[in-house]
């Protein structure tokens, strides 16, 4: 199968094409984002019918995180191996499959591609991907995946590795954030409870706060909504009706 070659400024629109598409999104999660370059690859690669993204998970299977095109009913690969996905993902270095009907390499993975009418695949590992990623693209033609179609598949890797890892490192910051906020909001509402019980008990800062973990365990409640809930009855005029149940 000869490849189609794309001329320069069809190379360059995809490159600019990717680039945008790879801008986050405030709402967008790691799915999302890579979800539009497999769109995008199945649309803009010549002779790519699916394309995937596959991470490896920290019990070390693979998971695949992005999918669009051609279905395929099951992944190919669960991380276990052999198989180029695994491969790709364990030494970072890309796999190809030029005819599933012939390759001897990994029959069981080229046998299922196979079976779903697809002729040649090609695997390459996304670069700064720290978890390991790995972008799959599957054609029905045998033969598609040569080095000029390589190539061009290579301009998605670099795009879609920084997105993995911006996505990813986005999120975590947002999710570290709101657990900063959570953490500051207890450490205000427990000083906030100190700061009644010596003024309602006469204690010091100390003896307060040892007061509150004492009504923690007593109530078996987290320390933070014993102390939140004194300082909403000491709001509604309550405080002494509330302390007196210690």
């Amino acid at each position: 199968m000869s490849e189609s070659l794309l001329s320069a400024p069809a190379v360059l629109t995809i490159a600019q094409e990717l680039a945008e598409i790879g801008r986050l999104v405030d709402d967008d999660d790691v799915t999302s984002t890579l979800s539009r370059y497999v769109a995008r690859a199945c649309a803009l690669l010549p002779g790519c019918d699916r394309a995937a993204i596959t991470v490896r998970t920290a019990e070390g299977t693979a998971e695949l995180l992005a999918a669009a095109g051609k279905p395929l009913p099951e992944p190919p690969t669960d991380g276990s191996g052999p198989d180029p996905v695994t491969e790709a993902l364990t030494y970072r270095e890309p796999r190809r499959v030029d005819d599933t009907a012939t390759d001897e390499r990994w029959p069981a993975y080229s046998a299922h591609l196979r079976r779903h009418g697809f002729g040649s695949a090609l695997t390459l590992p996304l670069p700064g991907a720290e978890s390991g990623a790995a972008f799959t693209v599957l054609s029905a033609e045998r033969g598609r995946f040569g080095d000029d179609s390589h190539d061009l598949a290579l301009l998605f890797t670099p795009h879609a590795g920084v997105a993995f890892d911006n996505s990813a490192l986005y999120h975590d910051n947002i999710r570290l954030l709101g657990h900063v906020q959570t953490a500051l909001r207890t450490r205000t509402v427990i000083a906030q409870a100190q700061g009644l019980l010596m003024h309602h008990d006469h204690q010091t800062a100390d003896e307060a706060l040892a007061a509150l973990k004492r009504m923690s365990q007593q109530r078996n409640v987290k320390l933070r909504d014993v102390a939140a809930a004194l300082v909403t009855a000491h709001h509604e005029g309550r405080l002494a009706e509330a302390l007196q149940s210690r």
